[in-house]
């Protein structure tokens, strides 16, 4: 392992422990200072591993996702200014993830078994049972149905490339699940008023790790040689 991948890797888990470990009890002080911070420190860690030698195409995608996330962070910061903000941010985390599964489904040509076509048919309605579940109108409806349906197809993705032994699949198939359970987290409070002592510790504490998770799977991924 590079050196510089191993200082990024400690500075991203340094500032991941010091924002979700005062969270869980209560003091969230240095959150709108760290938050910002949490996934270009990861950026940092995954550009290093695959610059100079791997420039292509995912490479672009996989930074870009990141830059979107860091983005919704930031926005999601500001959602106490108004349900612009919460959207924007939402957006933002909806695109990045576009960019991950872009990465995650290159090099998947068809479906090869009954399993593989049942995984890719799942998501539909399960992103659309979410939405009804929410009962959210109007807008908001059809954004939070598209941003379930991403996240699901991620989580079928990551199960599809396991049934083909890729190395990236458990990886991306954790990272989607821990994404989901940060998400609906953040739902409860957002769209139901349900909080609780520790809600923001455990949402900070699933979605780092779901982002670890996804990254670390795409860059082990493009260095153990898929190509695109």
């Amino acid at each position: 392992m590079k050196k510089s991948v191993r200082t990024a890797g400690i500075v991203f888990l340094v500032l991941s422990l010091a924002e979700v470990i005062p969270m869980a009890f209560g003091a969230e002080a240095l959150h709108p200072f760290l938050k910002p911070l949490l996934i270009p420190s990861l950026a940092v860690a995954a550009l290093c591993a695959l610059l100079p030698e791997y420039k292509g195409r995912k490479t672009v995608l996989l930074a870009a996702g990141m830059a979107l996330h860091t983005a919704g962070d930031i926005l999601l910061l500001m959602d106490s200014r108004g349900v612009t903000f919460f959207t924007l941010g939402l957006a933002a985390f909806l695109l990045g993830h576009i960019c991950y599964l872009w990465v995650m489904l290159t090099g998947m040509v068809g479906l090869k078994d009954w399993r593989e076509i049942l995984l890719w048919l799942l998501p539909l309605s399960a992103s659309l049972a979410v939405t009804g579940l929410l009962g959210e109108e109007g807008f908001m409806h059809y954004a939070i149905d598209v941003y379930a349906f991403i996240l699901l197809y991620e989580l079928a993705t990551g199960v599809v490339w396991m049934l083909r032994k890729r190395p990236m699949g458990s990886r991306i198939l954790w990272g989607a699940v821990f994404f989901i359970i940060s998400d609906v987290l953040l739902a409860m409070n957002a769209f139901r008023g349900i909080d609780f002592p520790t809600r923001h510790a455990l949402v900070m504490g699933t979605y780092l790790l779901a982002e670890w998770l996804l990254v670390s799977g795409m860059v082990r991924d493009r260095l153990q040689g898929s190509q695109g």
